[in-house]
């Protein structure tokens, strides 16, 4: 489940090198380091840490790993984390300190350039009621290797049956939510064979737009690439993740800084829980 979310680390990067940091008699631009860290129930700690780029007219700077750093995350049981720095600006705990669900809470600590950065996040309840209303549908699979576009019954661009999948679950508190679509097989088929010599984007992975306060959502066959088994994740995320992923359209025009949670750095330290469930996509 974790994995989906290293996605979203880009989106994260982006966000804060487009930005411009705001004047600060504290922490001076880009010295705050941006930090990702999702936090999940049953999962070991995984954290990421890449050095902030200041604004600057006259020059494209590019975001650094930061290694070697002491992190400790502290849960509201007591529990200490100490997590390792293995190497490109990732720092994770062992596979048996994981961690635990709702309602407990977690702080992180390090210290970066003389002072303490620090965050802390509560993991949300589950998700509740996630239903989908079919767990197989079918795709006719286009052959463009030789040129030309297929015709006949069936034809077209995967097959004549693009009803949505419909998503829904229970959500009376009006939370957010985000929803994940994960092909989980070794070796995917393609649905559209590209002409010999090209290729098209390949995604794995497709997400809603954005995260959620209403009860349902579709998903389009015609978004999905491969056949074979997929996961449906439907993640109950805290509103800090939905107050960054708003500011993603932050740039260095409109002169703003992305809202953060974390003193003496930027980025996101968020807890977060999901429910999955299962969809296949079979060849007609």
């Amino acid at each position: 489940m974790i994995k989906i979310f290293n996605i979203l680390f880009i989106l994260l990067i982006q966000t804060f090198i487009s930005s411009c940091t705001d004047t600060n008699d504290v922490v001076n631009p880009g010295e705050k380091p941006i930090v990702e860290a999702y936090l999940a129930p049953g999962h070991s700690v995984s954290l990421k840490v890449f050095t902030e780029i200041p604004y600057a007219e006259t020059s494209e700077g590019v975001s650094e790993p930061i290694d070697g750093l002491t992190i400790k995350i502290t849960g509201s049981n007591g529990k200490i984390f100490s997590l390792k720095s293995i190497g490109s600006g990732l720092y994770t705990s062992d596979s048996n300190e994981i961690i635990e669900g709702a309602p407990s809470k977690y702080k992180m600590e390090f210290e970066y350039k003389g002072r303490i950065v620090s965050a802390e996040t509560e993991i949300p309840e589950k998700p509740a009621g996630f239903n989908i209303s079919t767990h197989q549908i079918y795709r006719t699979q286009v052959d463009l290797s030789n040129g030309g576009f297929p015709g006949g019954p069936g034809g077209g661009f995967g097959g004549i049956d693009n009803t949505p999948v419909e998503l829904s679950w229970s959500n009376p508190e009006n939370v957010y939510h985000f929803i994940a679509v994960e092909n989980t097989e070794k070796e995917p088929q393609q649905i559209i064979i590209p002409p010999t010599g090209s290729e098209f984007p390949a995604f794995r992975f497709r997400f809603t737009n954005e995260p959620l306060l209403g009860t349902h959502n579709n998903i389009q066959p015609q978004s999905l690439e491969y056949f074979g088994n997929y996961d449906v994740i439907l993640y109950r995320i805290n509103p800090d993740y939905s107050a960054l992923y708003q500011s993603s359209g932050t740039t260095t025009q409109n002169l703003s800084t992305p809202p953060s949670s974390i003193t003496n750095g930027l980025g996101i330290f968020t807890g977060i829980n999901a429910d999955t469930l299962k969809l296949n996509v079979g060849k007609n």
